[in-house]
């Protein structure tokens, strides 16, 4: 009989103490830093790409660049644009020039990671283009813009240390100062 107090009362303290520890773990918080370095590396993996609009507007995306906007915890990305309109080989005319984009950084917590979201055309600069192209390049380049930044992810979080695995259910902030992205996660 002492003998099950003895193992009831054991599996009680290590019940006890497990849900400290675990308690501790959740109220902690973890920090994160995204650099500059780390998200060019992201885009670039995905550049150049290429789109058709009106089957005769062939856009090529090239280059990104990441500069951080720490003031509006925002990112640009600056990507160079060559637009050629025509029928392939017939009649071909090339254009090049840039555009930027403003962008959040924004987690996904079913997937642990974090990707450039809400997408705002910020500039496009495509000289000696006709303009009754420039419209149809903007309207493409904001498709675009949506659709790229859903599917590169810049980071994602790998550690298997027990306080990141359970940081990792809640973002608290992101800021952006000024050489990198500080992500902080936990409750």
């Amino acid at each position: 009989m002492k003998r099950r107090w003895l193992i009831v009362l054991l599996l009680v303290l290590a019940a006890g103490a497990g849900g400290f520890l675990l308690r501790d773990a959740l109220e902690r918080t973890v920090s994160i830093e995204i650099t500059k370095g780390m998200i060019d590396a992201a885009l670039a993996k995905k550049f150049p790409k290429e789109k058709t609009y009106l089957k005769i507007v062939r856009v090529t995306y090239l280059n990104p660049r990441v500069v951080f906007l720490p003031e509006r915890d925002k990112v640009c990305v600056s990507l160079d644009v060559r637009v050629t309109v025509g029928v392939a080989d017939l009649l071909e005319k090339s254009y090049t020039g840039s555009a930027s984009l403003i962008t959040r950084i924004g987690y996904r917590a079913a997937d642990y990671r974090f990707y450039l979201e809400q997408p705002e055309l910020q500039s496009l600069e495509v000289p000696k283009m006709p303009d009754n192209y420039r419209e149809t390049l903007r309207e493409g380049l904001n498709l675009f813009a949506d659709e790229f930044v859903d599917t590169v992810p810049i980071y994602k979080l790998t550690r298997n240390e027990t306080k990141t695995n359970l940081a990792k259910l809640l973002l608290k902030d992101v800021s952006i100062r000024k050489d990198k992205v500080v992500v902080t996660l936990g409750r």
